[in-house]
């Protein structure tokens, strides 16, 4: 009889947890008008002082990811007035030549990417970047020009060594490590440090950013392993570029189109240093919206494997109505109405390092597609 009694209990534990869950799930419309009236009221309050808003994807292969984000871009420049969006991408490039030819191929380049562009150009958004990896064009056409002609104004002085060390991050990027021995990085870091305490370029807040970021890459260049501190110094600096778009810009609003996994508010060690939008918020406390994006059939899962996962109830599925709509789960305020569940782990496929783990915590809203599909690209 006892066992029966904790059995009943049991189940009406669980019911009344998911119930809790389950009335902060809104669902939203089809893809071509995602985002419906009352997702639009939480998202207006919820961005009453709000200067950024974080769009992240599960992973840059999912073009399912982008056509959504793309859809919260729409709601954002034309109810809210964002008319900036910074990209995972070279921040020196985009700095200087706002052209979706410095942001990845995987989204300049992408069919479902076509429409946010199209859109972005039509409606005067700039495209900005925080990345501090160097890929482009531009950059390897102009940073050293640049460089020097800014340390040739500003009277510092510099020798031909220090140049060609430059030359040869900017020619080699991730290839790095193979061509420049430990004593030219060591040469060049120390050269670089020299330029940072320099009155002249703390003056210039520009190029001490950039000088700062470039750094940065090639401390990450000239590091191999993901266990190592490569990882955690690509993520600082994508932050502290960030921050200085921000603080340099106070009257614009930024959206930040970037992966899952670098827009987590949280900063555990699984995390493997992937922390940027934690290394953000202690920047920028309380001016950032957090929105994490998963597509759930995906052509690479079986269809009995997701039926598997919406029946467990340790998995996130499981709290979602219907896997065969789209849905958008308001974590904020299930944590404001139930605090326990801000600790409370599940299963979920947003991308972090780790699949279990405490989701409503990590970012303010997640949002799941239900038809996925993979990034595609003009035949």
């Amino acid at each position: 009889m006892k066992k029966i009694i904790f059995f009943i209990f049991t189940v009406i534990g669980l019911n009344s947890m998911l119930a809790q869950v389950e009335q902060n799930i809104y669902e939203l419309n089809s893809m071509e008008n995602l985002l419906t009236k009352d997702v639009k009221g939480i998202l207006d309050i919820n961005l009453t002082d709000k200067k950024v808003v974080f769009l992240g994807e599960a992973e840059h292969h999912i073009g399912s990811d982008f056509l959504a984000k793309t859809e919260f871009v729409k709601y954002l420049v034309k109810e809210h007035n964002y008319k900036d969006i910074a990209f995972e991408s070279d921040f020196f490039g985009l700095y200087f030549e706002h052209n979706k030819r410095n942001i990845y191929p995987h989204w300049s380049l992408s069919v479902q990417c076509k429409e946010l562009f199209e859109f972005l150009e039509e409606n005067d958004v700039t495209l900005w970047g925080f990345d501090n990896q160097f890929l482009f064009r531009y950059t390897y056409e102009n940073f050293t020009l640049k460089f020097t002609k800014f340390l040739d104004e500003s009277l510092i002085d510099y020798n031909v060594n220090f140049i060609a060390s430059v030359d040869k991050v900017i020619e080699n990027g991730a290839g790095l490590k193979k061509e420049m021995k430990d004593k030219e990085v060591e040469y060049l870091i120390s050269e670089l440090d020299l330029l940072l305490n320099n009155d002249k370029v703390k003056n210039n807040l520009l190029w001490h950013q950039i000088i700062e970021s470039f750094k940065s890459v090639t401390l990450r260049y000239t590091t191999h392993s993901k266990k190592s501190k490569g990882i955690p110094i690509r993520d600082r600096q994508m932050a502290k570029n960030l921050d200085f778009l921000v603080k340099t810009m106070p009257d614009k609003k930024f959206i930040v189109w970037l992966a899952n996994a670098h827009m987590s508010k949280l900063d555990y060690e699984f995390m493997n240093g992937k922390t940027m939008g934690y290394q953000f918020i202690k920047l920028n406390p309380e001016i950032s919206y957090h929105i994490a994006v998963s597509s759930i059939y995906m052509p690479y899962r079986k269809d009995r494997w997701i039926e598997e996962c919406s029946n467990d109830n340790e998995n996130l599925l499981h709290f979602l109505p219907s896997t065969k709509k789209n849905y958008f789960i308001d974590s904020n305020q299930i944590i404001s109405e139930s605090p326990e569940y801000a600790e409370k782990k599940y299963e979920g496929m947003f991308n972090l390092e780790e699949k279990t783990t405490n989701w409503f915590k990590h970012f303010d809203a997640l949002v799941f597609i239900s038809k996925g599909e993979k990034v595609k690209y003009p035949e």
